[in-house]
């Protein structure tokens, strides 16, 4: 069955409202629970803040590492539409809960929605697998970039409608539940415009026998294979470093330089520039007169080298000038190490091995968010230092042999 671009318009608005939902956590978060001024938890310590802060950020990665694999495999046989569903569904849930926490100050109610929405949180990857069946051969790679498209603009427009929708100063009635509630209304839009997407007849209310731990299972297989293993290895390392310092640069930023709400949204919606720049141009441009190994080691060591700048600089304009570069390099070095994790393994494999890079994620972003939270109730530039280290540590290992036959050119 044919379906034009505008059928899939739906399953775009899924991939940017996930990540409109993604990226609008953090500059929200970051203000309520580690300003000077905190909105939850204002009699607690510092320290329990950071901690809280650190977990509400990580076990949604970690339930993430669990579930998203097995919403995968179900939506594999009962089809796309049904998982789709149920992860919007999971996903207004999860903004309405966390909106009320911060409004109420309830922290285990705010760790509970994190919770639900790390569960429930497939649906970007099964909504590209969505429009790659309804795409065709021939346009199959335009859909594919178009996924990538909206997953990019939602890294801008998330952190603006978390700065614009919290400003109190644009309207009296703004706080900071109000860009959550904005996002669970953006999910009943994509629930009802999901509603009318045409399901596909192969797909048979049947499940059949799903591994409940295939996400953490995948790692044994994984790390069998010498040339997969150490690509894991300076993934989980890069992955881990990206992951304190995107989740953690807030802290750094109100610590050091005073940033408001407003600051911090700003500064990340640039962030989501610097990627836009990376898979928009620079990747594809930079992969046709550099091999990939060499590319994606200069990714990580020029992203410790801004990052130890941003570190060592106490001008705000050395951090607004690093932040495009930054989120630039270190987008084109995880861009060339996903080929080279496609690269290690056979056609036939290459499913399985995307899989492993999803769940590699997810585990270094949980892992750096609870490791970081609780270096931050030490000392604020925790994060920063574990990030720089470990970036050094994962252009160390990459500059090793990593195919079977030795060394990629």
């Amino acid at each position: 069955m044919k379906y034009r671009l505008l059928d899939l318009m739906p399953l775009f608005l899924v991939i940017l409202v996930d990540t409109i939902g993604y990226s609008i956590i953090v500059p929200v978060l970051a203000p309520v629970l580690i300003n000077d001024e905190p909105q939850m938890m204002i009699a607690w310590s510092a320290q329990a803040r950071y901690i809280v802060y650190g977990l509400a950020l990580g076990l949604y990665e970690l339930a993430m590492l669990y579930m998203a694999p097995v919403l995968g495999e179900i939506s594999d046989q009962i089809g796309r539409r049904r998982v789709l569903i149920f992860c919007i569904v999971g996903m207004f849930l999860s903004f309405v809960i966390i909106g009320f926490s911060i409004a109420a100050n309830l922290v285990l109610l705010l760790i509970f929605g994190r919770l639900i929405g790390g569960a429930t949180a497939g649906s970007q990857a099964v909504a590209q697998a969505a429009a790659v069946d309804r795409s065709t051969p021939d346009n199959k790679a335009l859909v594919l970039s178009l996924c990538l498209f909206a997953s990019s603009v939602g890294f801008i427009l998330g952190p603006i409608l978390g700065g614009v929708l919290a400003n109190k100063d644009l309207v009296g009635w703004f706080d900071a539940a109000t860009p959550l509630y904005a996002v669970a209304a953006l999910t009943v839009l994509c629930f009802l415009l999901l509603l009318r997407i045409e399901k596909q007849p192969a797909a048979a209310l049947r499940i059949g026998k799903i591994d409940l731990l295939m996400g953490i299972k995948g790692f044994k297989t994984a790390l069998a294979d010498p040339p997969v293993r150490r690509l894991i290895v300076v993934f989980t390392l890069m992955q881990t470093a990206w992951g304190a310092y995107f989740l953690f640069v807030p802290s750094f930023l109100i610590v050091r330089f005073d940033f408001d709400g407003p600051g911090i949204s700003a500064f990340m919606a640039v962030l989501g520039v610097g990627f836009c720049i990376a898979y928009g141009g620079a990747l594809p441009l930079l992969s046709k007169i550099v091999s990939v190994k060499r590319l994606a080691a200069a990714g990580l060591w020029l992203t410790a080298l801004l990052l130890g700048l941003s570190i060592l600089s106490y001008s705000v304009t050395v951090q607004w000038a690093i932040a495009i570069p930054i989120a630039t390099v270190v987008s084109v070095a995880y861009g060339a190490i996903i080929t080279l994790f496609s690269d290690a393994v056979e056609s036939e494999r290459q499913g399985w091995i995307l899989g492993i890079t999803i769940s590699v994620t997810a585990f270094a972003w949980g892992f750096a968010s609870i490791i970081s939270g609780v270096l931050s109730g030490y000392h604020y530039l925790g994060p920063m230092v574990m990030a720089f280290l470990a970036l050094i540590a994962s252009g160390l290992v990459i500059l090793r042999p990593l195919s079977r036959g030795g060394q990629l050119t």
